[in-house]
């Protein structure tokens, strides 16, 4: 039932991308992304339920998946590139927000 794929968040600009940073406001959690080309982008989790993470800033991003978990909620899986690297992050929340500003 859970762990099943959906699908995965934004295009090349999410994928290849560092995260830069994260913030708590609310029950909403971002995390700031730098794209290759140098554009932010800002991932809002609305309504987090649960935040797993180890030293996720500067962590090179394989891709964000979006995964099943128990309604009304969705897993966010942030891919680290380096395998052997520690890094990781991963979101239970109701919903996302994706915003992205070129530069």
């Amino acid at each position: 039932m859970n762990n099943q794929f959906i699908a995965y968040v934004g295009d090349d600009r999410v994928h290849d991308s560092y995260i830069t940073s994260t913030h708590w406001e609310n029950h909403n959690f971002s995390v700031s992304l730098r794209g290759y080309e140098g554009e932010l982008v800002v991932l809002t989790f609305c309504d987090v339920q649960m935040i797993h993470s180890n030293k996720p800033i500067g962590m090179m991003l394989y891709a964000v998946s979006v995964m099943k978990e128990s309604e009304p909620f969705r897993k966010f899986i942030f891919t680290n590139w380096d395998e052997l690297d520690c890094a990781s992050l991963e979101i239970v929340a109701k919903s996302i927000e994706v915003e992205v500003t070129v530069v």
